[in-house]
């Protein structure tokens, strides 16, 4: 069984719950990153079974010089979850760009300044790797993207994002994409003796360990229950994630060895409103859900995986397992 002392962040959030309890379920200690004292009662309530593999640190801001330098003592490994949400700000710069960038370089910092570290894992997004226009309406997106392709992306963090229905998107986006690039800058410039890695989900759907009620929902889950539910698809079609792939992934990247500066795109098989529509009505058939197939739905991008399959053995979970994570979980709420 592994072992060791791994620094979470984000444990409180939906991925980074998933994560603590696969880490943990493994073997690891782990040293917990809140942001109040309090949230310790929640955690230890949430992994009751681990509460002698816990430890806890406060760090109330991320992005301050040094903010982690004493919780990195005697710590083995590093899994940075914690990041700015979708719709959690309204200025690009200061709600959006400088807490995921500030953030990530105070965790590596922190990381370099200790010879404890061996392996620091990000998460990161697929959006860090796609052009910053991805949310603008009929904008074509590139054909195939693919792991460590080295395609930069140029982005003023002093130009206005126009207030839209996408601008919430766009800024989520650029944060994700400036974030990965300091990432990546950072690690040619230090070359540091531990290996660095960044993980790249879809839209991450799944059942989640924080929920509390049906109407309690995570952002990506609810949008794909909508739409099942009432046949208004609110996006193109797009390829997911089980959360639980995505946790299993970062765990299992602490154990493996793995070329430092790999990136790990994240996601299951390619996924159309009608295959989601198929298997609904399939494992619900006395449901009155609402999505039906689409005429011409298809997928106009392919996204690589191969370092998750290979190097993590991280296929990806079939869609009736993606469903059933998200409905089943919606129907035990309502029932």
């Amino acid at each position: 069984m592994p072992s060791g002392l791994v620094l979470l962040t984000g444990a409180t959030g939906y991925i980074g719950s998933h994560t603590g309890l696969v880490a943990l379920k493994n073997g690891y200690r782990l040293r917990l990153i809140i942001r109040r004292a309090e949230q310790s009662n929640k955690l230890k309530a949430l992994f009751k079974d681990h509460v002698n593999q816990l430890e806890f640190v406060v760090v109330p801001d991320f992005t301050k010089p040094n903010a982690f330098d004493d919780a990195i003592v005697d710590v083995d490994y590093v899994v940075h979850v914690a990041s700015p949400m979708v719709g959690k700000g309204v200025d690009f710069k200061k709600d959006y760009v400088e807490p995921a960038v500030h953030g990530t370089l105070s965790i590596l910092n922190a990381a370099k300044s200790t010879s404890s570290v061996r392996k620091v894992s990000i998460v990161s997004s697929i959006l860090a790797l796609l052009p910053p226009d991805t949310f603008v309406p009929d904008v074509k997106l590139p054909a195939v993207v693919r792991e460590n392709s080295g395609i930069k992306f140029d982005i003023d963090v002093n130009t206005p994002v126009p207030e839209s229905p996408a601008s919430h998107g766009i800024k989520y986006q650029g944060s994700k994409i400036l974030a990965h690039q300091a990432t990546r800058d950072w690690l040619e410039a230090e070359k540091p003796s531990f290996a660095v890695l960044t993980f790249h989900p879809v839209y991450v759907i799944g059942p989640s360990l924080i929920q509390t009620s049906a109407e309690n929902i995570d952002t990506v889950n609810g949008v794909f229950w909508n739409v099942i539910r009432t046949g208004e698809v609110m996006l193109k079609p797009t390829t997911y994630v089980d959360v639980r792939d995505v946790a299993e992934a970062l765990v299992k990247s602490l154990g493996v060895s793995v070329p430092s500066g790999q990136e790990f795109i994240l996601h299951s098989v390619p996924t159309t409103w009608s295959d989601i529509a198929e298997a609904v009505h399939t494992l619900y058939p006395h449901q009155d859900f609402k999505l039906k197939k689409i005429p011409d739905d298809k997928l106009d991008i392919e996204l690589e995986n191969k370092a998750a399959k290979e190097m993590l053995g991280i296929p990806g979970r079939p869609i009736e397992e993606l469903v059933r994570g998200v409905v089943d979980q919606q129907l035990s709420f309502n029932s």
